[in-house]
């Protein structure tokens, strides 16, 4: 199972590209691209990895308990001798994992620490749901907790020695030491059957769009202008940039593709008009017919779907 951009980053890159001004989303948008490309790191290491024993490997895995809360694991990889799950985390520092108080605190060069969420906390959790699934499932694996750094500025300091924590890089040699530690228990009909199981109770995580007016969102934006320009001055197919003044026939199209990403894939005539500062109903209406979208409804409640690719309708 791959890992994919998670749909919360692509949103969130397409926001920043019509509001490159706004510094609290690019620092939501950077946090978010740091875990992701912390979680890429390790995909890139397991590649490079050349392992004898069936496996089978589970990325950005999500899956509901009985009690209706989500387990979202950054790693499974399962083979006949155990379970391992993978905790990623992209932290700079000095990084202390406190077993008393179950605090995980992080030292700054300059002294100064941050408390976060105890990952050791998250991956047990994750450990003791996996483990009652394969009791459930009669699958005797025994099921082992990592915790990944990713950041090569992360100083792994204070942890419990019952918990694998160590730096990415170290990956391969953990894998050799669990292979060693841990036999055989599984026959490869039960491992496949495992690996079956898991992808039928896996649950694609559902992303929920903040409510945003299309309105406040430059819907046509010069590719060459920063930070982002509406474009103005609609003739024809085209749009002109009010500053560098060039003309661009695939504006809308663009705009049409990142609407999708922002709010969905419906749209009506006024959402058109509100996202590409279009103030004519007329001239919307036109576009839109010559515009390759199925549309739903009539008059006033006419609403239309934006495929997968947009294209001009053929004159």
């Amino acid at each position: 199972m791959a890992r994919n951009m998670p749909d919360y980053l692509l949103y969130l890159e397409t926001l920043l590209q019509r509001n490159s001004q706004d510094t609290s989303l690019y620092e939501l948008y950077q946090r978010t691209k740091v875990g992701y490309l912390g979680e890429s790191r390790v995909d890139r290491e397991w590649a490079d990895i050349f392992l004898e024993q069936k496996h089978y490997l589970f990325h950005d895995y999500q899956i509901t308990n009985l009690a209706n809360f989500t387990h979202q694991i950054d790693t499974i990889f399962i083979c006949q001798s155990f379970v391992l799950l993978l905790e990623v985390k992209h932290i700079m520092g000095r990084l202390d994992f406190e077993s008393r108080t179950h605090q995980f605190i992080r030292t700054k060069s300059d002294g100064t620490q941050d408390v976060y969420r105890n990952p050791i906390d998250q991956i047990e959790r994750h450990r003791l749901f996996i483990e009652i699934l394969l009791r459930k499932w009669g699958i005797g694996l025994p099921v082992i907790p990592a915790i990944i750094m990713t950041s090569a500025s992360s100083h792994i300091g204070m942890t419990p020695p019952q918990y694998l924590i160590f730096h990415v890089t170290g990956l391969r040699t953990k894998l050799q030491q669990l292979f060693k530690k841990y036999s055989p228990t599984i026959t490869s009909e039960q491992l496949t059957s495992l690996k079956e199981l898991l992808l039928a109770n896996y649950e694609r995580k559902l992303f929920s769009r903040p409510a945003i007016p299309p309105e406040t969102v430059l819907g046509a934006i010069c590719p060459h202008c920063q930070p982002a320009v509406r474009l103005q001055h609609w003739r024809g197919k085209s749009f002109q940039c009010p500053y560098c003044t060039k003309r661009f026939d695939d504006a809308i199209l663009t705009g049409l593709h990142d609407y999708k990403i922002l709010f969905g894939e419906r749209l009506t005539n006024r959402t058109f008009r509100e996202f590409f500062g279009i103030a004519d109903v007329k001239v919307a209406s036109n576009l839109l017919a010559q515009l390759n979208l199925e549309g739903i409804g009539e008059r006033k409640k006419r609403e239309y779907i934006i495929p997968e690719s947009v294209t001009w309708n053929k004159v």
